[in-house]
């Protein structure tokens, strides 16, 4: 019964994809998988994110609940795939789908783009149920909450401007916390909600001087992210157990290694890098590994 319990507090995350709209084979756009007890949180669903999910032994009709932390491409390309697919693996209920306005007009244009599919695909032979294709859609806002099994999911305000909503995301139990900033530039929301917290998945952009210098629109970019020295500072606020940098997007070629040393320069706290298909168990010792390929 001891050992149940301590497995029911444990939350799991998964990075599926730790990347930009960069196109890169090992490192695909923004998607982080939380499991909790019996049930699955999809956070973003960017460039691969059913191909991660397939490498994590995860089927694409078990993902039912998914979270937008906004609209920018590389956070929703993957919505797309996990949507059909899992409807081809007959998926038995509709997706709950939760995020920013424009959500609604994005999952309908979604569904009529692949109207000829639908129509065949709901005949014999293979006679899939079209209203499982339907999705409940929720719009969030700053502040909204959401409660399953005891887990608790809150959704704060960040700064990721020209996009007018964009949110980054509180997760927690009754044991463990943790915190998924989305893309923000600094962000005093994502500092107030980390506080007490065990785990901090912010995003990072590096760049420099003379990048930003030499490129005005690498200095444009990097208005709307968070840069390095930023990213020390909210750590060195916070203090959280663990932080991991998610959506990496160098601007100057920086390597992952120049950029966490740019950024232990500021903090001895423990930071990593993250990697596609790294997992963290958040329990008492926070366990960090690697899912394997099938």
């Amino acid at each position: 019964m001891l050992s149940s319990n301590i497995y029911a507090d444990i939350i799991k995350v998964t990075i599926l994809g730790s990347g930009t709209p960069r196109v890169n084979i090992d490192r695909f756009s923004q998607s982080i998988l939380i499991e909790h007890k019996n049930d699955k949180f999809l956070f973003d669903a960017g460039r691969g994110a059913l191909l991660r999910l397939n490498q994590s032994r995860i089927l694409p009709n078990e993902i039912e609940n998914i979270f937008f932390t906004h609209l920018h491409s590389d956070h929703i390309l993957g919505f797309s795939d996990i949507l059909m697919t899992g409807w081809v693996y007959h998926r038995q209920k509709p997706l709950n789908i939760f995020g920013p306005p424009g959500t609604i007009n994005f999952v309908d244009s979604t569904i009529k783009s692949f109207e000829e599919d639908i129509k065949v695909r709901s005949l014999p032979p293979e006679s899939l149920n079209v209203e499982n294709l339907k999705s409940n859609i929720e719009i969030i806002y700053d502040d909204f909450t959401y409660n399953k099994n005891g887990l608790t999911i809150e959704t704060f305000a960040v700064k990721h401007e020209p996009f007018t909503y964009a949110f980054g995301f509180k997760i927690f139990n009754s044991k463990y916390c943790m915190v998924i900033s989305g893309d923000t530039t600094y962000s005093e929301q994502v500092i107030e909600k980390t506080k007490n917290c065990d785990l901090l998945i912010h995003e990072i952009a590096h760049a420099s001087e003379h990048t930003l210098e030499k490129y005005p629109k690498a200095k444009g970019v990097i208005s709307y992210h968070t840069n390095a020295s930023q990213v020390s500072k909210i750590i060195n606020t916070v203090k959280p157990r663990l932080t991991i940098l998610n959506h990496v997007l160098s601007l100057d070629g920086s390597s992952d290694e120049q950029i966490l040393n740019e950024i232990k320069k500021n903090t001895k706290h423990k930071v990593l890098i993250a990697k596609d298909l790294m997992t963290i168990d958040l329990k008492d010792e926070i366990y960090i590994y690697k899912q394997k390929n099938l």
